[in-house]
């Protein structure tokens, strides 16, 4: 009976919550929550589920939800997981096609009724033609254990269209590396284990870890140089971990109760047995020194990894970079997200195209884009020597290259054009002055300005005020999240400040923070 009275009375909270929350500001009430609401809304806001019968039972033997019980609340890992879903709404952590992410895939394709992997762009390389393996256990090797065709001359399928068909292998079984307890059939040539190749690849053997159109090479030791497709494969739960590598570098900082903006200045991550293997062996866009990672099961759990020192926390991630992948881009989402601070277009437009003052080639006095673009310029120096589209940190950088400078309009390489200031950017007869054959992001840069490329995107927050931004914005954000609305002009004025000074003088902790939100008058009503 009295289980089923819990019952009634948290069903009770339902319809009139949903429909006060829907009220005009000056129809709110302004009275305290009772118990069994408040733990629902917190119970919603916290875990993201409403509380079960035993929790509503606890409760119906307390006087109500306590500090102790919020602080029990905010040290679970169900907060923990909400947390990291909260940031990723922050990060955007979508991310570009396969083909960007992975140098190479072996898929399962249907032989004769029999399912076998292989990979479809090496047919060419290992067959002659668009055709996986033939339908039968291969046998045939050499002395070394290299495979050998088990029948030449085949013309059957695409071999048909070739003039002397193709060289054909069967299939060998073998467990892969991301499921080492299943079997499946690969095609012998896919399946090679040998770490180098038949051809001479600039003096050498060719490195079979870098994967080109050497026949020699298939996907390696247990398939690992290869990313698998489809629904037993890999590459979904690789993709997943790669959007969940900024969330985790925010759930180990506010787990050991560091400093929020730790988050964004730190050389720490977090790997799981997925990610050390795809950035060891898979990844396309490489930042080269994650490649010696030590390896380590391919199931072993999320574990705290060190950098080089030139990455930036959650910025520097491959989740971030390749979401965003120009240096403008970067620096939007940060100022968005981050610092609350969107860069939004004058309310008067842009002036006409044909205006001399539409003319200038530096952004930041290009009229009409002053009022963003006085900010983003300089802000993007700080990620220069990170490249655009990739995942790829440049050490050895030249500020200034001469063949960039000298090359006519139309007729300058591809990397000038890219990442230097070339006579295709001229607007008008000498607009480029002496910025012509500079990197673009030091480019119109005060030599102060220009030297924030070595300091890397964490030199951001050094700047005078930054961090009292980030603060700021963090305690807004995790503050509208809780009260489901926007602070008012009022609480920005008056509550906002207050908080962020606590938030501050407790070292930035945001488990403190999220606390003080909870257990605030204001999260007890509904506005």
């Amino acid at each position: 009976m009295r289980r089923l009275l819990i019952i009634a009375i948290a069903a009770l909270t339902v319809l009139p919550l949903a429909s006060l929350a829907q009220s005009p500001e000056q129809c709110a009430p302004t009275e305290r929550l009772g118990k069994y609401r408040f733990l629902r809304q917190v119970t919603l806001d916290l875990y993201g589920r409403p509380p079960t019968i035993e929790e509503y039972e606890q409760l119906h033997s307390g006087a109500d939800v306590d500090e102790a019980k919020v602080d029990e609340m905010l040290a679970s890992p169900e907060f923990f997981d909400r947390l990291a879903a909260y940031h990723r709404g922050f990060l955007w952590t979508a991310l570009p096609s396969n083909n960007d992410l992975f140098r190479t895939f072996i898929e399962p394709d249907n032989v004769d009724g029999v399912e076998v992997w292989s990979d479809f762009d090496k047919q060419i390389d290992f067959r002659g033609a668009y055709e996986p393996c033939l339908n039968m256990q291969h046998t045939n090797f050499d002395g070394s254990g290299r495979p050998l065709p088990m029948q030449t001359g085949y013309m059957g399928g695409e071999c048909a269209q070739t003039a002397t068909g193709c060289d054909m292998d069967g299939w060998v079984q073998m467990s892969p590396y991301w499921n080492p307890g299943i079997t499946i059939r690969v095609c012998a040539f896919d399946a090679q284990e040998f770490t180098t190749g038949v051809n001479m690849n600039d003096g050498a053997l060719t490195d079979c870890s870098r994967r080109n159109d050497d026949p020699g090479c298939g996907c390696g030791p247990g398939l690992r140089y290869c990313a698998a497709e489809g629904p037993n494969g890999n590459v979904d739960e690789i993709r997943t971990a790669l959007t969940e590598e900024p969330a985790r570098i925010f759930e180990g900082i506010i787990k050991a109760g560091r400093p929020y903006t730790d988050a964004f200045s730190t050389s720490e991550t977090y790997f799981n047995g997925a990610l050390r293997h795809y950035y060891r062996y898979l990844q396309q866009n490489q930042d080269g020194e994650l490649n010696d990672i030590a390896d380590a099961p391919y199931t072993t759990d999320w574990e705290l990894i060190q950098r080089p020192d030139y990455h930036s926390g959650i910025l520097t991630t491959m989740g971030y970079l390749l979401r965003h992948t120009s240096q403008r881009a970067r620096v939007n989402r940060l100022y968005t997200a981050f610092l609350c601070d969107p860069f939004v277009a004058p309310a008067g437009g842009l002036p006409s195209a044909t205006d001399p003052c539409s003319q200038d080639p530096d952004l930041s006095e290009r009229c009409g884009c002053t009022s963003c673009h006085t900010t983003i310029e300089p802000a993007t120096t700080y990620f220069g020597r990170w490249e655009e589209g990739e995942f790829n940190y440049r050490a050895e950088l030249d500020i200034y290259r001469e063949n960039c400078a000298t090359c006519e309009a139309g007729n300058c390489p591809d990397s000038c054009r890219r990442d230097y200031v070339t006579m295709d950017l001229e607007t008008t007869p000498g607009s480029l002055g002496d910025e012509v054959g500079k990197l673009l992001t030091v480019a119109w840069r005060t030599p102060e300005e220009a030297a924030a490329i070595d300091e890397g995107p964490s030199g951001l927050f050094d700047e005078p005020g930054m961090q009292d931004r980030l603060a700021s914005c963090a305690v807004q954000n995790f503050s509208e999240f809780l009260f489901s609305r926007e602070l008012t002009t009022n609480e920005k004025g008056g509550w906002l400040p207050d908080q962020v000074n606590t938030f501050q003088s407790n070292g930035y902790d945001f488990i403190q923070m999220a606390k003080a939100i909870v257990m605030d008058p204001r999260y007890r009503r509904i506005d």
